[in-house]
Order: structure tokens, then sequence, then C-alpha cells
């Protein structure tokens, strides 16, 4: 692992940790997230690692300007996203079968303090590259396949990087594992402030 993989993992793994006290806060139970594998990935694999082309995912998708740009995408297979919003509600999993207001506000609101903590983790570690603030705004749900889900997203914010963060997290809520993708698509700006070295994905020298 390279010092820029050093320092690119410290600050999701801090992201994880803010995002867990603030969920944990939130939920008023204990709430963990941690990262198990963080990835560079070129973005034409983004939609296949987020699941089969013919499985269902839902994903919150949040746009972020400011400093650097991009967009902040988390992600999971239908059925984890509903495991998921049946344990935000507290109620036993298998009990969501469809995707209806309450269970969209509960995940979207999730995303919104996970997106958050994650930014906020890279504002303090650009700040001494002179970072003026990170902007988000609200999370969009999408539910749709993984090709047209980065469809989506790609239309929102067109000018991206050709490079993809790809953070596989768990959720364990009250002890209960719920595994999903957290997806940073950074601008231009944002690789240069974040992978000052990086190469293109593809590049093998």
């Amino acid at each position: 692992m390279t010092p820029n993989d050093n320092r690119l993992a410290a600050i999701f793994h801090h992201g994880a940790a803010d995002a867990s006290s603030a969920l944990a806060k939130w939920l008023g139970r204990p709430a963990t997230l941690s990262v198990e594998r963080l990835e560079t990935l070129p973005i034409e694999e983004a939609a296949a690692v987020m699941g089969s082309s013919e499985t269902l995912i839902c994903g919150c998708a949040m746009r972020i300007d400011g400093a650097i740009g991009g967009l902040l995408l988390l992600a999971a297979d239908d059925d984890a996203g509903l495991s998921l919003a049946d344990t935000l509600l507290e109620r036993p999993s298998g009990t969501s079968t469809s995707w209806g207001d309450l269970e969209r506000s509960a995940v979207v609101e999730t995303a919104n303090i996970v997106g958050c903590a994650y930014l906020n983790a890279i504002c303090a570690a650009l700040d001494s590259a002179g970072a003026d603030g990170i902007l988000p705004s609200p999370p969009v749900f999408l539910r749709d396949f993984p090709e047209s889900v980065m469809e989506a997203v790609l239309m929102e914010q067109p000018v991206l990087s050709d490079i993809v963060l790809l953070a596989r997290t768990e959720f364990r809520i009250d002890g209960t594992p719920i595994g999903c993708g957290l997806v940073f698509l950074p601008d231009a700006a944002g690789v240069a402030a974040l992978l000052p070295t990086a190469r293109d994905p593809g590049d093998s020298t």
C-alpha cells in the first residue's frame, strides 16, 4: 500500500467512525459502519461492482459542490436495502416487501447522515490544502438495475473524472449486518486533492 493509499484509507475509516457515532445518536441504539475494502476503479466498471445486471439495486445519490465536486452514492441490492429499512424502522426483517414513503424516507435520512460524515472527513483531510468546504445536496432515492442507476447518476453530474472510489461497507445496527457500497465519483479537482499521484486505473505500467 502506498502512502497515497494509506491517506485515502484513513479518510474513509475516519468517515465511517464519524458516521457510526452520528447514526447511533440518531437511532438511539448501537450502530456501526466499517469499511471492509477500498478500491479505485475506472468509471466504466462502477455499475458492475454494484451487482448483477439483472438484479435490482437501490441507492441514494448526493451531489457535491464546493472545494471539490462529484457524487456520493450509497447503494445496496434491493433485498439488503429493504432489510436496512426494516432495521431502521425497528421491524422484523422481511416486513418490508416494497418501497413505500416510510421505507424511502428512513433510508434517505440514513444516507444523508452517512454521506455528511464522510464529506466532513474529506473536508478535514483537505484543510491543509486550503479547502473552503464541501456542500452536499439532499440525497435522491434511486431504484433500478445497476447500469440504469449509474446512467441516472452520470446524467445528474456529467463532468466527472474517469476514476471511481468504492468503499465496500458493512452496517451493523443492533448487531444485524447489512452490506452495501459507498461509491464516490469525484470531479477532476477531487481526484487531484485526494489522489494527487493517481494513475489511470487501466494503466498497468
